[in-house]
């Protein structure tokens, strides 16, 4: 079917021939090998024939000043499509887009939405609003349009987080019950450690304010199964099935991709921690090897050690030792092939006399009692490659304490 987008797209005319309809994309949980909920969204087919896309509908409906008719048009066919199928499916939650340009023309308080729901004899605990927040001008309205329908009983979700446009400072305004991390966030994270980390830090702030977090846009096993090991607790996308309509059951939807998903995620992380704990037994018996040269020798000869240490173990980044105090004593010995390279002058290995005393790889340890600390993943200020950080105590020949400190580059 070909799209169109031209001037011959009057909604006045779409609406009267009633060329609107409604697709149902199933959001998962794979932890509990479920259909979570279906969002509702919007399709429509021109009198000539084309398809138009959901953008350029809702741009139309703007340009002639409709919005609000298309939104509330859409809202009761999805309410409609989903009561006839999902009456009975009490665990299932329905997924609403709202046009929030709708938010800023004063309709915050009609009840309209309510009252749609209600006629459809469905509860608004089983309906979550999705709101692009960056869209709304009124913020005053934005947070009364919330504030109410959470007292109606519907669960607010924020769509597009992470995305350009979205404002993470809306999140204490909306304080919502789902993010909706955007596809340009999961789009290949499984190859970025950037967007990794920052779809991490998105989990960690939804688990701060009790909210669940949606991997929205996953297309390809590889991306389902890195924003699973990043925390994500539901996951939507073509992976799993395009939007269509309701037929059959809609919990079975996706249901064996489910299946086959947290088959591979179980075998994709026993795997991993296989490769850790293998990973992590060579660190030790390096640092443990390293150890045995270093300690009781004088902490003149620390620098000749390390150095002789990199030569001899080509896979450390930097070795460095600091005294009990977190200042460093040595120079940081760096494996030649690690350094930046020439103009990056923001890596640069740490001198002498530089302070760890606020590192995790040194308070962490000193004020346990664990006799060798393991930093997670960063990138180095010594050399702008991704490492982690092991640290250990041992003595001098005149029993004064010292960290020895290795990087390893992962």
């Amino acid at each position: 079917m070909r799209l169109v987008a031209g001037e011959n797209c009057c909604l006045a005319r779409i609406i009267g021939q009633d060329t609107l309809f409604i697709h149902f994309q199933p959001i998962m949980s794979v932890k509990k090998k479920t259909v979570f909920g279906l969002e509702a969204l919007c399709r429509c087919v021109d009198p000539a024939g084309g398809k138009i896309p959901p953008g350029i509908l809702f741009e139309l409906a703007r340009a002639e000043d409709m919005a609000l008719v298309l939104d509330r048009l859409c809202r009761r066919k999805a309410l409609e499509n989903y009561s006839k199928s999902c009456l009975k499916q009490e665990d299932l939650l329905l997924f609403l887009n709202i046009d929030v340009s709708i938010i800023d023309k004063g309709v915050v308080g009609s009840g309209n939405l309510l009252n749609a729901v209600r006629l459809s004899g469905l509860n608004p605990g089983g309906i979550v609003i999705e709101i692009v927040e960056s869209r709304v001008k009124d913020l005053a309205a934005l947070k009364c349009f919330v504030e109410r329908h959470k007292h109606y009983g519907f669960l607010i979700a924020l769509d597009d987080v992470g995305s350009g446009n979205s404002n993470l400072d809306r999140i204490p305004l909306v304080k919502p019950d789902i993010l909706k991390i955007d596809r340009s966030l999961v789009s290949e994270i499984d190859k970025k450690y950037y967007k990794q980390e920052v779809f991490r830090s998105l989990v960690n702030l939804s688990r701060k304010i009790g909210a669940l977090v949606v991997a929205e846009g996953v297309e390809r096993e590889e991306e389902a199964i890195m924003v699973l090991e990043l925390g994500a607790d539901l996951l939507q996308g073509y992976y799993f099935a395009e939007p269509r309509p309701l037929t059959g059951n809609p919990a079975e939807m996706g249901i064996e991709k489910i299946n086959y998903l947290a088959c591979k995620f179980k075998s994709y992380m026993a795997g991993k921690i296989n490769t850790i704990v293998f990973q992590h037994r060579q660190y030790e018996t390096i640092l443990n090897e390293i150890m045995a040269r270093i300690s009781g020798k004088s902490f003149r000869d620390f620098d000749y050690y390390l150095q002789q240490m990199i030569a001899d173990y080509p896979g450390l980044e930097c070795a460095y030792v600091l005294d009990e105090y977190g200042i460093q004593v040595t120079d940081t010995h760096c494996n030649p092939f690690s350094l930046p390279e020439p103009g990056r002058a923001f890596y640069k290995p740490a001198e002498k006399g530089a302070d760890h005393s606020f590192k995790d790889y040194y308070y962490l340890l000193v004020h346990t009692c664990l006799n060798k600390f393991t930093t997670e993943p960063y990138v180095s200020m010594a050399s702008g490659n991704l490492c982690i950080t092991v640290s250990s105590s041992f003595t001098d020949d005149k029993d004064d304490r010292y960290i020895l400190c290795v990087d390893f580059k992962q």
